[in-house]
């Protein structure tokens, strides 16, 4: 099957960056948007493309084409013309399925539907689909332009031509997709979700203030972002949601710090509200002079 024509479900920060990578490799992207920040979305790509026109990383011309690419609706009908559908909305079970489901009665027979879910088994939603065969489990790890890896995982009953069409779809963006076992949390988010819950707990017990810890972990391990940033980007409600979820599954391993707790209830959910564990501009840049003088 050639696809030509993307659908993405979801249009937050996952969604978007998928937008913009497929829409960077040549795809028509129908991004479906709804919800309040639904009409956020077209400025926050243009945003991130015109971040990456003034470090030299594209052309005026090529943030055109990406952009004359990407469509934008909240009308489902629109599946009908998806070569394929990527579900890419947030980790709640129910939700997923509905879409799935809605998806799965308006979609062409031959449609395959990859799934984002970063703590959800792809086995698990594939019930009650009439194409089990057809879905398949992609974790995209944000920033998703920038991270060359993505985890593939699937249900048992998914199809070899699934697995190849996916990978052929994966390797034009980019990306080298690497097979695991579908396990709740899959790999990076287990992993990363632990570092900054001990992060979190480490400013809890008094051990180091937040901007501390943040510069040891990310100068001592060489990362672009540490490990507070990378929380805030992601939404520290989603971060909490998925703590939760692995609490659920694995027990007091995954118990959510309380700092965590404290500051969803207090709204500091990172960068969409202007402060989480570090305080942002108001162009989503992390603001370290007036976060360092809090601190004092």
């Amino acid at each position: 099957m050639d696809i030509r024509k993307v659908a993405i479900l979801g249009s937050g920060r996952l969604g978007r960056g998928i937008a913009e990578n497929a829409a960077s490799k040549g795809y028509e992207v129908t991004l479906f948007a709804q919800g309040a920040g639904s009409q956020e979305a077209p400025q926050k790509i243009e945003n991130r493309l015109n971040r990456k026109l003034n470090k030299w990383a594209i052309t005026e011309s090529e943030k055109r084409v990406i952009l004359s690419r990407i469509n934008y609706t909240s009308d489902l009908k629109e599946l009908e013309n998806a070569d394929l559908v990527i579900e890419a909305t947030i980790d709640h079970f129910y939700t997923k399925q509905e879409l799935l489901r809605t998806a799965d009665r308006i979609c062409k027979p031959n449609v395959v539907f990859i799934l984002t879910s970063a703590t959800l088994n792809v086995s698990d939603l594939a019930r009650g689909l009439s194409r089990a065969e057809q879905l398949i489990g992609v974790h995209f790890i944000p920033p998703v332009t920038e991270v060359d890896v993505v985890e593939v995982s699937h249900n048992p009953f998914t199809s070899k031509e699934t697995i190849e069409l996916t990978e052929r779809f994966l390797n034009r963006l980019g990306k080298k997709p690497i097979y695991i076992n579908e396990s709740p949390g899959l790999v990076n988010p287990r992993a990363l979700i632990t570092l900054i819950n001990e992060g979190a707990y480490l400013v809890d017990e008094g051990v180091a203030n937040i901007y501390s810890v943040e510069q040891i972990l990310k100068a001592s391990w060489g990362m672009e972002q540490g490990p507070f940033e990378m929380a805030d980007r992601m939404g520290l409600d989603t971060i909490l949601r998925w703590m939760e979820q692995l609490h659920t599954q694995f027990g007091d391993r995954y118990a959510p710090a309380p700092l965590i707790r404290r500051f969803v209830r207090q709204g500091r959910l990172g960068v969409k509200t202007g402060q989480g564990f570090l305080t942002y501009t108001k162009d989503g840049l992390v603001d370290y002079s007036s976060y360092e003088q809090e601190e004092q």
